[in-house]
């Protein structure tokens, strides 16, 4: 299991994967999470965290 992602990409990963503050992440996650519920207005999104295919899929950092 430890090889294993999370569902969800929180801010320390995208300070991480950006270099960008922690304040700056959540406006990031707030901003994707709007899209996301743009496009699909049936889907479930949690506060401080986005869904991780999303955010791949967005930022172009899938492996």
């Amino acid at each position: 299991m430890e090889g294993m992602k999370k569902l969800y990409v929180q801010a320390d990963e995208i300070c991480e994967d950006w270099g960008v503050s922690e304040s700056q992440a959540y406006k990031m996650i707030q901003e994707l999470n709007r899209k996301m519920l743009q496009e699909n207005p049936n889907l479930i999104v949690l506060a401080g965290k986005v869904n991780r295919k999303f955010y791949e899929q967005c930022c172009g950092t899938a492996e």
